[in-house]
């Protein structure tokens, strides 16, 4: 989570980290903002003060994680697999909270933002790659390769959350990541 610089900032970061520490022991729609608000200390009012809903705190709390991950994570990477890493490692310590919210009317939020992160790492790994590493003759042919990464990153995380996210998920992001790169160092 963001650093909390006021008062109000911290009561912010208080109800989203209450509220990752419920979805990681209650489904989504066993949370109530009663429950976070009791659980917080604090009254309602406080909470509409800064989230308007439950889905607006999961958008806060599911941006701000991902935000984290992407500024941990300069524009250039070395590898296909970092960010994506990254994500795994926060899903797998978090595994309940992303079921409770990937299991839930709300999913479409997690998706969004799944996808932005998918969409980060191609473009970071590909803007790393040497041009003459990365022999493609036009930026169309670019812009493919970079949409079929993507959606391969993204169907390859929802394979994984739908298969209650194995252990071996990062050695397979790093036998594709090596795959790819083996690939693209052969020259036509």
């Amino acid at each position: 989570m963001p650093h909390a610089d006021t008062k109000s900032d911290q009561t912010k970061e208080k109800i989203a980290s209450i509220f990752l520490l419920l979805l990681n022991t209650y489904p989504l729609n066993e949370i109530s903002i009663k429950h976070i608000t009791k659980t917080c200390g604090i009254n309602r009012n406080t909470f509409y003060y800064h989230f308007n809903n439950i889905a607006d705190l999961i958008e806060y709390v599911i941006k701000n994680i991902v935000d984290d991950i992407i500024e941990k994570h300069p524009p250039k990477i070395n590898s296909l697999e970092d960010c994506f890493v990254a994500a795994v490692t926060f899903a797998r310590e978090n595994k309940q909270a992303i079921n409770h919210i990937y299991h839930s009317t709300n999913r479409a939020i997690f998706e969004r933002h799944l996808w932005h992160i998918c969409e980060y790492s191609v473009n970071a790994y590909l803007n790393s790659v040497p041009p003459e590493l990365f022999p493609v003759q036009s930026p169309a042919e670019r812009e493919i390769i970079k949409d079929f990464l993507k959606f391969e990153c993204f169907g390859f995380a929802i394979d994984w959350i739908n298969h209650d996210m194995p252990d071996d998920v990062a050695s397979k992001i790093t036998i594709l990541a090596s795959l790819f790169k083996s690939n693209e160092l052969k020259q036509p």
